[in-house]
């Protein structure tokens, strides 16, 4: 094995064992307790990003002068240093930033209403095949077995993804009186159901979160059964339109999946000189703060016409809770950036297909965060079928990877 291969191995490993682990905090016992809204757990995620970003342009730079000043011997190194500067930033991140904020918005959804376990794995099948068919189709990479190899790999990735749906969804029948008890609960309303300035709750119901999610290590399912009321305009429909918050959970889950597969595609397409290095994942940092900037104040523009009162507007968005949500929010934003630099590295070290696999065993990582740390999946059988059905994931994508012809 060669230092390369080395080096591409361990930042896989670190890579998948990020991104398997960045969705923790948003079920830990802080962001349950105060219920966190998704766009505010989004929000210290890019904040830790644009962090994260600044820091390692700022010891780039330092490394760069280095290099030019002779200090740093380039024989030594198989890489070179590019200073970055503003000049380098390319407005194609914002293309990036505009599909990472709803997306991961939507991932911190699926991950509090239908679990870590199989929200991770539904949204990693799904960028390896959203990323296989950009590949394929749009950049015109070749199948060494054609497209009878490309349809057995997604085969056993749509096999492996079922049987993860399946378990992860199944409870014993020890727990299912508890569940029609939790069933009986109040059902929570949106505010598209009600109308303007009519008040239908009490301020007491308005200030007690109905969220079923357990706090971590109680043993009880993650699944949260509450049902979403959807209320039609008259002009359109009198009808009501019922949707469990975990199914929806798991729409998002797909949602963020088939955006996070595209993320990068203005990579591609960016000049040569803004994506050297880690020069591009400044411009993204920097991209990232102002979507996230921008969709607060959508948000804000929504509420208030919905109050009919800009200040109104303004006392209707969701806290950040700083005291609580800080810490939390800020290590997933940490553990992805960590991920993202890493999983470049194996890209770069071991090949396009061959990094971005491994990486995508950051699903094994979260499915066992979700069984062992949050109790996500009750019962042995189960477990070992959502284990059984991970690994099955896995070979599919690797599959991909060894399919794929440079």
């Amino acid at each position: 094995m060669t230092n390369d291969e080395l080096i591409g191995f361990m930042a896989a490993f670190c890579a998948a064992l990020s991104f398997g682990s960045y969705g923790v905090p948003m079920k830990g016992e802080a962001a349950t307790r105060v219920d966190v809204d998704p766009l505010v757990f989004q929000s210290y995620k890019a904040s830790a990003v644009f962090l994260m970003s600044t820091i390692l342009i700022y010891f780039n730079n330092i490394l760069a002068d280095e290099e030019n000043d002779h200090i740093i011997d380039n024989a030594n190194y198989n890489w070179t240093f590019h200073k970055w500067s503003f000049s380098d930033f390319t407005p194609w991140a914002f293309l990036s930033a505009i599909l990472w904020v709803p997306g991961g918005t939507a991932g911190v959804y699926a991950v509090r209403r239908a679990g870590l376990a199989i929200s991770v794995g539904i949204w990693s099948c799904v960028i390896v095949i959203i990323s296989f068919i950009w590949g394929v189709l749009i950049f015109g990479e070749k199948q060494k077995s054609g497209a009878l190899g490309a349809v057995k790999a997604v085969s056993v990735l749509c096999i492996g993804l079922c049987g993860i749906a399946y378990f992860s969804s199944s409870e014993p029948e020890s727990k299912k009186k508890v569940d029609s008890r939790l069933k009986e609960v109040i059902d929570e309303t949106t505010p598209l159901s009600s109308s303007g300035g009519d008040d239908t709750t009490s301020e007491g119901e308005d200030q007690v979160s109905l969220d079923l999610e357990s706090f971590p290590h109680c043993g009880q399912p993650p699944h949260s059964h509450q049902t979403l009321h959807f209320h039609l305009p008259p002009l359109i429909s009198k009808r009501t339109i019922h949707v469990p918050k975990y199914h929806l959970g798991l729409f998002f889950a797909f949602l963020n999946g088939l955006l996070a597969a595209t993320i990068m595609i203005p990579l591609h397409y960016a000049p040569p000189h803004s994506t050297q290095g880690i020069g591009y994942s400044m411009s993204f940092g920097i991209a990232a703060m102002i979507v996230v900037l921008f969709a607060w104040l959508l948000r804000w523009m929504v509420c208030a016409l919905q109050c009919r009162s800009v200040v109104k507007g303004y006392q209707s968005l969701p806290s950040f809770h700083f005291k609580d949500m800080l810490r939390p929010g800020m290590l997933a934003g940490l553990l992805y950036s960590i991920g993202n630099l890493s999983g470049i590295v194996s890209i770069q070290k071991l090949g396009n297909f061959m990094g971005y696999s491994l990486n995508q065993s950051s699903m094994i990582v979260s499915g066992l965060w979700g069984i062992f740390y949050y109790k996500e999946i009750p019962g042995f059988k189960n477990i070992l079928g959502f284990i059984s059905s991970s690994v099955i994931v896995f070979v599919g994508i690797l599959l991909m990877g060894r399919d794929h012809q440079a």
